[in-house]
């Protein structure tokens, strides 16, 4: 059976309504836990308890059908209209758990040179404002956060202590900002305060709303600021609608992800295949190369052999009559041998017959011939040899000096 995570999410379907979860789980080797997550996160409705009861009792219950998977209902969702405004709750209702946060929370941050609380939380978006706009900032948070939850946009809390926290979606992020801009003597409105600002510049009692991609070093992703033309509650929807598409683009570069991804592994499978056959055919070729010169170096040796125990043969031929020519010099001046001259003939003639090559059984028609070649396996065993050693003669040896 192939493995869980190479199923579709229709054969996994098939599988959990045609098989009960216990045996299904036990033949993929996890526990009923663990294909009980699998289902969940791939929005795979599962049979109800008694639906295998059931089913052996002979009744037919129904199927839940399969319904569209997670991303796509996300999708679909995420591009519903959210219309031109959103307006602002009335404060007397239930405000999401994070907007009563800011509001608990704005009024007790310290103030900067612009009598702006300036509130950095990882729990929250940061947020510089005058206080006295807390409720409408928290207000706003809460129409944002409304928009983009109901899709499956989630804010999250920052790992770090000096961040602020963001909107996300598997692993994509956006960070939100919220401050109040400032305004100039001569009625010039300014996003942020800066040291280059006209002295008897003040807050101006609007809000302008940052979202970026990465907290630090990235490009503003996109900037809204609430002006007379451009009421807040145009600007929250507008953000809404940017939060949910900059998801839905995020998802669709996902998936063109993972399908270029999944296209450069057919393909570097594909080249795989073609580089294991070409290697399959390399080391045959090898095998075969290696097959050759084993044969054609047993042939070889046998030769060498037998031109090796030719020329020990001779050599201990030659020796044995240097040793008779010995004897008789020794006899025909002495008349008898004495005892030292009888202890180098005996020692003499047991060397010379040591360096016969018939000492060694050789030759041994049926180990030391010729032999067919085809008759040997592929890979061996290849004919045994004798592999003599060389004899001192057999080298051109330099002339005797007289």
């Amino acid at each position: 059976m192939r493995k869980l995570s190479e199923l579709t999410r229709q054969e996994l379907y098939d599988l959990v309504w045609s098989t009960p979860a216990s045996k299904l789980a036990a033949e993929f080797g996890i526990s009923d836990v663990a294909l009980g997550k699998r289902c969940k996160k791939q929005n795979i409705p599962k049979p109800s308890l008694g639906y295998w009861a059931k089913h052996a009792a002979g009744a037919n219950p129904p199927k839940k059908p399969l319904p569209p998977p997670p991303d796509e209902v996300f999708v679909q969702a995420a591009k519903k209209s959210v219309g031109m405004a959103i307006p602002l709750p009335a404060y007397t209702e239930s405000a999401h758990l994070l907007a009563t946060e800011l509001i608990m929370k704005l009024p007790k941050a310290r103030l900067d040179s612009n009598k702006r609380a300036d509130l950095r939380l990882p729990t929250l978006p940061e947020v510089n404002v005058s206080k006295g706009l807390a409720e409408r900032v928290a207000m706003a948070f809460h129409v944002i956060l409304n928009g983009v939850e109901s899709v499956g946009i989630f804010f999250r809390k920052s790992q770090s202590a000096y961040n602020g926290g963001y909107f996300v979606r598997r692993y994509d992020r956006l960070y939100l900002r919220i401050e109040e801009t400032m305004v100039e003597p001569d009625g010039t409105t300014i996003r942020r305060a800066s040291w280059s600002q006209s002295y008897g510049s003040h807050p101006s009692g609007r809000l302008c709303f940052t979202l970026k991609s990465e907290q630090y070093g990235a490009a503003v992703e996109k900037e809204w600021v609430e002006t007379d033309k451009l009421s807040l509650e145009k600007v929250l929807a507008q953000i809404v609608k940017f939060i949910r598409n900059h998801f839905v683009e995020a998802h669709h570069r996902r998936v063109q992800a993972e399908i270029e991804a999944k296209q450069r592994h057919i393909e570097w499978e594909r080249r795989h295949r073609e580089w294991q056959a070409e290697e399959a055919v390399r080391l045959q070729k090898e095998s075969e190369q290696k097959h050759l010169r084993a044969l054609a170096s047993a042939q070889q040796n046998r030769i060498d052999d037998l031109l090796k125990a030719a020329e020990w043969w001779r050599l201990s031929r030659s020796v044995l009559e240097f040793i008779n020519e010995c004897e008789q010099r020794w006899k025909t001046q002495t008349g008898e041998l004495i005892a030292e001259q009888q202890g180098w003939l005996t020692w003499a003639k047991q060397y010379a017959t040591t360096v016969s090559p018939f000492q060694a059984g050789y030759p041994d028609p049926t180990r030391d011939g010729a032999f067919d070649a085809g008759a040997v396996a592929f890979g061996g065993p290849y004919p045994t040899t004798r592999s003599f050693p060389l004899p001192p003669t057999m080298p051109k040896l330099p002339p005797l000096v007289a």
